[in-house]
């Protein structure tokens, strides 16, 4: 009798306590990133093809966003792989005897994972059933509930699959198959996004803006103040910035001053040169429930009208969402 291998596997330490834990919590965490990410881009692109139809109040109204198009990229990105590696630690560990399916830490993690996936199941039917009696019946609103259903059921498919088997699915090829199909679907997904996501330069270019508009704001109330605590307008941005030194009035890209002109006594102008236009990208811009109007402007050099708001609770106009 051959007892080498036997020996072998005595030598070695089984993956238990803590080294289990993190192998299980790693594994956690990576998957739940990795599925509301996913989930993510698929709401994104139904928010892009599909337009709101009936919302109510705040809930299920916000549009399409760039940015959290970025965020859900850049999360599968950094969790895909952590997902797949632990995921492949845990399988390795199952394999080579080091890890018993009957592991206290496994067990509870999964169950877990199991509870998660049904909460967020039913969660989600409640969701639908609601908007449903309330008239939605609109593709969107149907879309982003399939596609919850779908991630879900299929990770509650996998994880009671593997926990009913007394061998953790070690002879099976069912682990590779759900794998590689994973894999092709967050890769399909991914690569969809680069048809709808701005490039590089061009969120450079908002955010230069976005800085500009930022900046003007900041000045705007500051002149208010100032002008409530001495009556009078300042003579210039730099006068301003002598009493209020945390004022920026300088372009972040160009590094020339703000335009600023007195026209009344209460009255004075701004001027900024932008890189593009604000009118219509509803993108990042809402404030308290509606869009900030303040400051929209075109591409090239724009000026903005402005009186003293004397009433400190004077603040931005805001405009409903279309």
């Amino acid at each position: 009798m051959d007892t080498t291998n036997t020996v072998d596997l005595r030598d070695r330490e089984m993956v238990k306590g803590p080294k289990a834990l993190f192998w299980f919590l790693g594994l956690f965490f990576s998957l739940g990133v990795t599925a509301v990410a996913t989930g993510g881009l698929w709401f994104q692109f139904i928010n892009k093809w599909f337009p709101l139809e009936v919302g109510y109040g705040m809930v299920n109204t916000r549009p399409f966003s760039q940015s959290v198009l970025k965020m859900q990229m850049a999360s599968l990105i950094v969790a895909v792989p952590l997902f797949y590696l632990f995921s492949y630690l845990v399988r390795q560990a199952f394999k080579s005897g080091l890890l018993s399916p009957d592991n206290k830490v496994r067990l509870w993690i999964t169950y877990v994972i199991l509870f998660i996936t049904v909460a967020t199941t039913a969660g989600d039917l409640i969701t639908t059933t609601f908007f449903l009696l309330n008239g939605d019946f609109t593709t969107r609103f149907l879309l982003k509930s399939l596609t919850i259903l779908v991630i879900a059921g299929w990770i509650f498919y996998y994880f009671w699959t593997e926990l009913k088997a007394k061998d953790s699915l070690v002879r099976s090829k069912l682990p590779k198959i759900m794998g590689i199909i994973s894999l092709v679907f967050i890769i399909g997904s991914f690569i969809g996004t680069f048809f709808i996501i701005e490039s590089p330069l061009e969120a450079r270019r908002k955010a230069f803006d976005r800085t500009r508009v930022n900046n003007l704001s900041e000045i705007k109330f500051t002149v208010d103040d100032y002008y409530r605590e001495f009556d009078k307008l300042p003579q210039s941005l730099k006068n301003l910035q002598e009493t209020r030194g945390y004022i920026n009035f300088i372009d972040p890209k160009s590094g020339e001053e703000y335009g600023y002109r007195i026209l009344g006594e209460t009255s004075y102008e701004l001027c900024a040169t932008f890189d593009g236009s604000n009118r219509d990208d509803k993108d990042e811009k809402y404030f308290y429930g509606g869009l900030n109007t303040e400051f929209l402007h075109d591409a090239g050099r724009n000026c903005f009208s402005r009186s003293v708001s004397k009433n400190p609770t004077d603040g931005p106009k805001i405009a409903p969402i279309d």
